[in-house]
């Protein structure tokens, strides 16, 4: 918290509201629709409930869930370098893939890498990819996004648990995940349950239900601990759930399942590490960004103080500074 700023409470404002409508900005550089965090909260929630998580479990799994692309955009320099074009069309095809099968692996190599480019020009890429090849490509990736993911849910504040969650969460149950090839509960449960959700979303706007359960499913004991997709089964029947999945919003569907009474007040101080954190979110899409978010952060509270009387609040100032690039 910056020395100017005293906490504060804000009534009725929760620290999962803030981060729910933060995750939009995350949605749209990982490549998904508006609303991936939200429906993948949902969807963890309830496979938390449904192996009878205690609420103090479900609160810092919220978290998680909401914060799990955090560092996505971290790594668009190396997916840009890798591939070419843009990042997000990349990213979005990635999980649509069972990238574990190698003809996958190369029919979404061949399909992305020098994408609009010339003949020539692809097929020098596609070798550069292929020295590195899956693996290597794959921890370049997914090494940037989930360390720095950690390293910003730990600029909030929050326990280690949320970290330590999301920097495991592209795990695989047989080991086959990324970044650190770790196998069954050598990942921490939150992670697996986020790995689980994040899929089934995709899998569930890409064909319905019906399509995310059966992937899911599919990749039992693979990608995903079997004892997690087991607890699917309640879910599998809700029709209700799956309809509301499609308009679903934080405040009337995500919390409606959580413990609000051991949420974290959203107070001055929190406000302010949470515009810090995300200022570096904004400014890693490019690394000529670098820091540009504080820096302007800097300039206005100078002019600001020049103004003297006729000047505005700065601890708002500074925070608006902070997130001017979030679009």
């Amino acid at each position: 918290s910056p020395p100017f700023c005293s906490p504060r409470p804000w009534p009725g404002l929760r620290l999962s509201g803030v981060l729910e409508g933060l995750s939009h900005a995350l949605d749209l550089t990982e490549g998904h629709p508006r609303g991936h965090a939200t429906r993948s909260s949902l969807i963890g929630l309830r496979i938390g409930q449904a192996l009878g998580l205690s609420p103090v479990d479900q609160t810092e799994l919220l978290y998680a869930l909401l914060l799990k692309d955090a560092g996505c955009s971290s790594n668009a320099p190396v997916v840009h370098d890798l591939f070419g074009g843009s990042d997000h069309e990349v990213k979005r095809a990635v999980w649509l893939r069972d990238w574990r099968r190698v003809p996958e692996q190369l029919a979404y190599a061949w399909q992305y890498v020098g994408k609009g480019s010339t003949f020539v020009s692809r097929l020098r890429r596609f070798g550069r990819f292929a020295l590195l090849g899956p693996r290597g490509s794959g921890e370049r990736i997914f090494t940037v996004r989930c360390e720095r993911g950690a390293e910003i849910a730990r600029m909030i504040g929050f326990s280690e648990r949320v970290p330590d969650a999301i920097r495991a969460m592209d795990e695989h149950w047989d080991g086959g995940g990324y970044p650190y090839g770790l196998r069954r509960d050598q990942a921490p449960l939150f992670a697996r349950i986020i790995g689980l959700a994040q899929v089934m979303e995709i899998f569930w706007g890409d064909g319905g239900p019906a399509h995310a359960l059966a992937v899911a499913r599919e990749r039992s004991g693979r990608w995903f601990d079997p004892d997690l997709v087991d607890a699917l089964d309640d879910l599998e029947h809700d029709s209700r759930f799956w309809t509301r999945l499609g308009t679903a919003r934080l405040d009337e569907d995500v919390l409606a399942l959580g413990p609000s009474e051991l949420e974290v007040a959203a107070d001055d101080g929190r406000l302010d590490r949470i515009a810090d954190a995300f200022a570096l979110i904004i400014d890693a899409k490019s690394p000529f960004t670098f820091d540009h978010s504080r820096r302007v952060a800097t300039y206005a509270l100078a002019i600001n103080a020049r103004l003297g009387q006729a000047g505005v609040d700065a601890v708002r100032l500074r925070r608006a500074a902070l997130l001017h690039d979030l679009g």
